[in-house]
């Protein structure tokens, strides 16, 4: 199997952060977030990694050299012209999509068993506690509760021949236009969006071996 890693994004809510790095080297535990996903990728037997890469990109060659496969945009061209900027680099019918920002413990096998065009969703807790009220008066507190509702935790696998904007985001150019199936995953995921989200993920990452 091939994958492609969404790593373009050059993280302005972790500033200063990634003042000089991409938000995919920033370290948990000592090792770069990328790390994380050339282990999980490859205990599934993804053998060729293509980085779909722009911001600072050079950082990332330096440190991992020729593991990967370098798809560089000269220009931001959002995650859907990213993708069809690295597809000539496919040479499968189907690849796995990965947004970096998002940690998973997600099965691709199980996930491989669905077939092409299925994105991994996942649920997600409340940003804030929840209050619950009978009438005017204050009965419970939930502190971010995991709410009934199902979000893509940045996980596909993809036919190359879905349609593909030159500039533009797959979520909303090509994802609203294709069929496609939900594996619905009740396992681990995190998003790494601001500093909190990395500390939090550090934290979490020891308790659970993460990234042993």
């Amino acid at each position: 199997m091939e994958a492609i890693i969404l790593t373009g994004g050059s993280g302005k809510r972790l500033l200063p952060l990634t003042k000089d790095i991409p938000k995919c080297m920033l370290k948990v535990n000592g090792k770069p977030l990328l790390d994380y996903h050339v282990k999980w990728l490859k205990q599934y037997g993804v053998e060729k990694i293509v980085l779909a890469c722009r911001y600072k990109w050079e950082n990332i060659k330096r440190h991992y050299g020729d593991m990967f496969i370098y798809s560089v945009e000269k220009e931001p061209l959002g995650t859907g012209g990213a993708v069809k900027h690295a597809l000539k680099y496919i040479e499968n019918e189907n690849f796995f999509l990965v947004n970096a920002d998002d940690i998973t413990d997600v099965d691709l096998n199980k996930l491989k068993k669905m077939g092409s065009n299925t994105i991994v969703l996942s649920r997600f807790h409340s940003n804030f506690g929840i209050v619950e009220t009978k009438g005017n008066k204050v009965i419970n507190f939930k502190q971010k509760p995991l709410l009934p509702y199902w979000a893509w935790c940045g996980v596909a696998l993809l036919n190359k021949n879905i349609p593909l904007p030159d500039k533009g985001a797959i979520e909303t150019e090509t994802f609203p236009k294709i069929d496609l199936k939900a594996f619905k995953h009740k396992g681990f995921w995190m998003t790494v969006n601001t500093a909190k989200d990395l500390e939090e993920l550090e934290n979490v990452a020891k308790k659970i071996n993460l990234f042993k």
